[in-house]
């Protein structure tokens, strides 16, 4: 009893002293600068995105003026105010669960979806005949001059119509706070099996976990930036940006211009148009190569069944929205995305067992000491937060049934999405099926009543694009966790305060920003289609009178059958090097844009392995963490002169 005191003592000393007032102040700050840095950046000052990918420029550039900035000026001031390894930790998993909630993230699409249903009604689109009666009213803000006001900008002398947001925003903001909540529970379930038992690399958190090592050695300098090799890499891609900064003045300054590969398709062939990017170069050089491997492999495999489809005039219907194109291959990617989730469900069984002994108190369980959350309080939230959000799925007018379709469709792409890039490391992903799509279609929209179809359009605003979803984050944040050794509640009052704060600051500001200029105006996809996109597809579906087709089961099938395949003959053939990962996801758009430099990235890894062996390799890593780290000051430094002196018509340094 007293041994066991005592290390709950040590434990709850070693939590004061990581969760200090110094990690907490500086992680603060950082979580409300990239929450009011973000719309900044791409709706007034029409430069790079910040936070739409799963390593985004908002998560690189803070961290690293955190690293080799602040904290070196704290050092210098005084060595003990420099931030430990620790700390910098803990600021860093509070960046990663911010940069999941502005623009793109949560606000951007709550905001534009539930502002344009009467807003953009017109005659000819059908709005008004077959959703206008089926909206909720405590959903969206109205169709008044406030929601004119917000997508035009305010008159002169008036003020936010504050009031007509405050009932619907605290309605979206319940449904995201138990979607947070789901997640994190199933990542709490899960890490132990993805980090321990599977092992998996999670090939994002290398390079944070590099700059976090030898904080506490006293020396002003990072221990990462103390290789030769680091300085090559940060010169190459940082001397890049930097040499193309005076063209921003200088019309006549010869720029180096972006590598892109263009190949133009044929009547049957499709085309092929992607980038060569430094910085995505530096972080796939960490990722498994059978996974780049695949990736572009399997995209070469349905560039061929385009091509078979388009001789034969195959079709099984119109693609979707923030889906793949054409359907056949978005259905059997999302078959893919099931399979890989049931597979990985599969594969975790007996960890399951023993988290479920673990939770009751029965004997032979898991663990769950070193766990984000204790096993119990996991399946309670996972369960709590199921029910909260199939009910509130059901008060916007879906029927129960379609409700657990659409969130099975949901739960299944945050998860294979998880999996790929904590597996993969894919930093631009998209799930191949957005999640209504398949709602609709295993019954057939047809028979969906006009209250069902309405509330599908509207559920949009809450899962549709994740291009950069929480859970990926916050399974990488439990990386964190794991390889710095928190305490249990380190991860959840990091990522608690962290969310909360950025939906607060985010959704302000957003309006904020919006009402002052006009959100129409500010060009970006998400207020301008966006909003219309949902309501287009539902009245679409509804005048079509689509009816269940075989095809999309027939992909869904085949999707799911192949993955099956793959992933049987990885594990029964030491030789196989096809992973079931590349196959899922290699037909989405914003895969295909990075395979230039996936395969320059595999190119050089497998030359460096094969003739250099594991040595080679490993003393290669600091020139490629200089190319990430690079890339993203310079890209910094770039947006800081935008703001100031290009406002409106910035330079997009995405990647």
């Amino acid at each position: 009893m007293a041994t066991r005191d005592f290390s709950r003592e040590i434990e709850v000393g070693h939590q004061r002293h990581i969760m200090t007032p110094k990690a907490l102040t500086v992680g603060v700050l950082v979580v409300v600068a990239v929450n009011l840095l973000a719309p900044f950046s791409e709706w007034i000052v029409r430069s790079t995105l910040l936070t739409t990918n799963y390593f985004p420029l908002g998560l690189a550039a803070l961290f690293i003026f955190v690293v080799v900035v602040l904290n070196p000026v704290l050092k210098a001031v005084k060595r003990e105010r420099g931030l430990t390894g620790d700390e910098l930790g803990v600021v860093y998993t509070m960046l990663l669960a911010a940069v999941s909630v502005p623009t793109y993230g949560v606000t951007g699409y709550v905001i534009s979806v539930s502002a344009s249903p009467f807003y953009f009604a017109t005659t000819e689109n059908g709005w008004g005949e077959f959703i206008h009666d089926h909206v909720p009213l405590w959903a969206v803000p109205g169709g008044g001059r406030a929601v004119a006001w917000f997508f035009e900008g305010l008159p002169p002398g008036a003020k936010i119509p504050w009031e007509v947001w405050i009932m619907p925003l605290f309605w979206w903001g319940s449904v995201i706070v138990a979607t947070l909540m789901l997640c994190s529970c199933l990542i709490a379930v899960f890490r132990k099996q993805w980090v321990d038992k599977e092992r998996l690399n999670f090939p994002l958190v290398d390079v944070p976990l590099a700059m976090m090592d030898g904080a506490e050695d006293g020396r002003i300098l990072p221990k990462f930036m103390r290789s030769r090799l680091f300085w090559i890499g940060f010169a190459v891609a940082a001397g890049k940006i930097a040499w193309n900064v005076p063209g921003y003045f200088f019309e006549a300054w010869p720029s180096i211009p972006a590598i892109r590969l263009s190949i133009p398709g044929g009547q049957v062939w499709p085309g092929i148009s992607t980038n060569f990017s430094l910085p995505l170069v530096g972080i796939t050089y960490f990722v498994n190569v059978d996974v780049i491997f695949s990736v572009w492999f399997f995209n070469l495999f349905n560039m061929a069944e385009i091509a078979l489809f388009n001789r034969t005039g195959f079709t099984i219907g119109t693609s979707e929205v923030y889906s793949v194109s054409p359907a056949a291959l978005g259905w059997q990617g999302f078959g893919a995305f099931v399979a890989i989730v049931l597979g990985s469900i599969w594969v975790a069984r007996e960890h399951l067992r023993g988290v479920w002994r673990t939770a009751w108190g029965k004997d032979n369980g898991v663990s769950d000491r070193d766990e984000i959350m204790r096993y119990r309080t996991a399946l309670i939230g996972i369960v709590l937060g199921v029910v909260y959000i199939l009910f509130w799925l059901t008060r916007i007018g879906i029927h129960p049934g379609v409700a657990l379709l659409l969130l099975f469709a949901v739960i299944t792409l945050y998860l294979g999405l998880t999996r790929i890039v904590i597996e993969g490391g894919l930093v631009f992903v998209r799930g191949p099926l957005v999640p209504q799509a398949y709602a609709m279609h295993l019954i057939g929209p047809a028979d969906l009543t006009g209250s069902t179809m309405t509330g599908l359009g509207l559920s949009y605003g809450w899962a549709c694009d994740p291009i950069a979803t929480f859970m990926p984050f916050g399974a990488n944040a439990a990386r964190v966790h794991s390889e710095r050794r928190f305490p249990r509640g380190v991860y959840l009052t990091a990522v608690g305060l962290a969310l909360g704060i950025s939906l607060i600051v985010s959704f302000y500001f957003s309006l904020k920003l919006a009402y002052a200029s006009g959100a129409y105006n500010f060009g970006e996809w998400v207020f301008r289609r966006g909003g219309q996109v949902p309501y287009d597809t539902v009245v679409a579906k509804i005048k079509a009178a689509e009816t269940l087709k075989f095809g999309h089961f027939a992909f869904l099938g085949i999707g799911a059958l192949v993955t099956v395949l793959l992933t049987y003959l990885r594990h029964r053939f030491a030789w196989w090097r096809l992973h079931p990962i590349g196959f899922s996801i290699a037909s989405v758009g914003q895969v295909r844009r990075t395979l230039l430099s996936l395969f320059a990235a595999w190119a050089i890894k497998t030359l460096l392995i094969r003739f250099g062996g594991l040595m080679l390799y490993n003393g290669a890593k600091p020139f490629f963490v200089g190319l990430v780290v690079g890339h993203f000051s310079g890209a910094g430094i770039s947006f800081i002169i935008d703001a100031l002196w290009f406002r409106g018509h910035g330079h997009s340094l995405y990647f």
